[in-house]
């Protein structure tokens, strides 16, 4: 994961997806990083690099995805 990745959030079919991009990478600790969302709430969201999948063709319904991975399947 790197500063820029875009990042879609998937949260079911009755919802709208969320785009954001990483603007913070923290592995101090444990590996996390920061992503700012678009649109009307905005805001931004702290995570474990281990909750963003990036593996191309392994989709499940709900999660948030490299737009690479999220394309990509």
């Amino acid at each position: 994961m790197k500063l820029g990745t875009k990042i879609i959030g998937n949260f079911g079919a009755m919802h709208p997806l969320w785009f954001g991009e990483v603007v913070a990478i923290d592995t101090t600790k444990t590996p996390e990083c920061k992503v700012n969302w678009e649109g009307p709430s905005g805001g931004h969201t702290w995570m474990l690099l281990k909750e963003i999948n990036d593996a191309v063709g392994k989709l499940s319904p709900i999660g948030y995805y490299t737009e690479e991975a999220y394309y990509a399947s």
